[in-house]
């Protein structure tokens, strides 16, 4: 079936208990909770971050991005907010998802034409784009 996509904002308790049982695809839009990270991967959800992850700020987040299983990454816009530190305080746009693959791989240490592919592979599967 159909993935349900999760945004969860200063909820990460909540969001645990709401989704305790669910046996179908999660995909944690926007992540932004890393105390909701340890619930997400035991559970096999999938963990998409944004262009917030670049912020000089966001280590916690970067923390929690080399954490995720690879098998279980993803990476988005959400265009038109967000953008990545190297455009930030322009709006956001589809190719600048460049800029927060880069971040990811380098925090990861994993070679970022290789984590896109499987960031590519991930979304083909987690949203049956097949």
């Amino acid at each position: 079936g159909k993935p349900v996509v999760i945004h969860s904002r200063d909820a990460d308790e909540e969001t645990a208990a709401a989704l305790a049982g669910f046996q179908g695809t999660v995909v944690l839009h926007c992540f932004s909770a890393p105390g909701l990270l340890s619930a997400a991967l035991e559970r096999g959800y999938y963990v998409s971050f944004a262009g917030n992850v670049t912020y000089p700020k966001a280590a916690e987040l970067r923390e929690a991005a080399a954490r995720v299983p690879v098998d279980r990454l993803l990476a988005e816009t959400d265009s038109p907010y967000l953008a990545p530190q190297p455009v930030r305080g322009r709006p956001n746009e589809p190719a600048h998802v460049v800029h927060t693959v880069a971040a990811l791989a380098r925090v990861r240490g994993e070679d970022a034409d290789e984590l896109a592919r499987r960031i590519d592979a991930n979304a083909t599967a987690a949203f049956g784009l097949r």
